[in-house]
């Protein structure tokens, strides 16, 4: 369900200027603001206060209710900087078990860095990652191969997406679930090729640039009018390993890419990492501990309100909930052999 909705909710602003300057300046903008032709259906609020003396500053719509949407992102924002501090890091933790001569487990546990391999930072992308992983392992000593990653991804409880989102959202990208270990932003790309007719077909290109993946998709999507845009929906599997692609992309794209969530970032990562090592191999490992940490806080604080970024609000709250909680989350694990 893509919508453009509008509200506007601002607390606890601190002027230094007179308050009904202050008034008469937002009430010009916000008759302005309300005037805009998207919102000829809409209603809309704005209230504000002064800090200093909590007096009201302005006021329209404050008691009708509506969804506040996106905009809550920023409250989320003030509030983790708040209760986790601007210098809080994310950590992701990295280490190894030799469970015979030549076969060791690797394990990883993650901590609900929405930022591991988002590719938005240079030094958070998956090859800084997978590089900087391994990189780890090599310099401990590698002696022969790994029989299995061991992912504990439960730093936070199981349900990874809120109750409440509808089936059309949760396959998308703005749909992702947030957990203890993510992956890319818990998203992939998708990218198409329509036919040159509307209503003709589309068929698939690459999934994240590649054109080999483990899965199918069923491509139900149709050719739509020119500048038409992406109105393309991706559905989970039920009962199966499909994924189903519905919706109108535009006509004559050769190389048109959506974003679809990943239901399992456990399995994402490990994927990607196994791969890695596999393709990296070398014959030095011992014993090692070590961990990644996120460096970047506060420009995932940025990123989250600038791009809406759901799944970062998600792992935030999350994050600030277990932070303060007064009970210790089981060490489970989630175990994925990768061959």
């Amino acid at each position: 369900m893509k919508r453009n909705i509008f509200f506007f909710y601002f607390l606890l602003l601190n002027f230094d200027f007179y308050g009904q300057t202050v008034t008469q300046k937002l009430q010009k903008a916000f008759t302005a603001f309300e005037k805009d032709s998207q919102l000829k259906y809409a209603i809309s609020s704005l209230y504000v206060i002064d800090a200093a003396t909590g007096q009201v500053v302005f006021d329209k719509n404050s008691r009708v209710g509506l969804a506040p949407a996106s905009t809550q992102k920023i409250i989320t924002s003030v509030t983790a900087f708040e209760l986790l501090g601007k210098d809080y890091r994310y950590k992701t933790e990295l280490g190894f078990k030799e469970e015979m001569p030549g076969q060791n487990d690797i394990f990883i546990k993650g901590y609900g860095d929405p930022t591991f391999g988002s590719n938005r930072f240079s030094i958070t992308n998956t090859e800084s990652i997978l590089s900087s992983f391994y990189k780890e392992l090599t310099e401990a000593g590698y002696k022969g191969s790994f029989r299995n990653l061991v992912i504990d991804n439960l730093s936070f409880e199981t349900k990874n997406i809120p109750d409440g989102w509808i089936w059309e959202d949760v396959g998308n990208y703005y749909g992702a679930g947030a957990g203890g270990l993510n992956w890319r932003e818990n998203q992939y790309e998708l990218t198409l090729k329509s036919s040159d007719k509307i209503g003709g077909p589309i068929s698939f290109v690459a999934l994240n640039g590649s054109n080999k993946f483990n899965g199918t998709f069923i491509i139900e999507a149709k050719a739509a009018a020119k500048g038409s845009g992406d109105n393309a929906y991706i559905y989970f599997p039920i009962g199966n390993t499909d994924y189903i692609v519905r919706g109108t992309i535009p006509i004559n794209e050769n190389n048109f890419t959506i974003a679809g969530a990943v239901n399992d970032a456990a399995s994402y990562f490990a994927n990607d990492f196994g791969t890695f090592i596999y393709k990296n191999q070398k014959n030095t490992f011992d014993k090692m501990k070590d961990s990644y940490e996120s460096r970047i806080f506060t420009v995932a604080m940025l990123s989250e309100n600038r791009h809406a970024e759901n799944k970062f609000d998600k792992n935030l709250k999350k994050g600030m909930g277990s932070m303060h909680q007064s009970h210790i989350l089981p060490d489970l694990y989630c175990t994925v052999a990768v061959h």
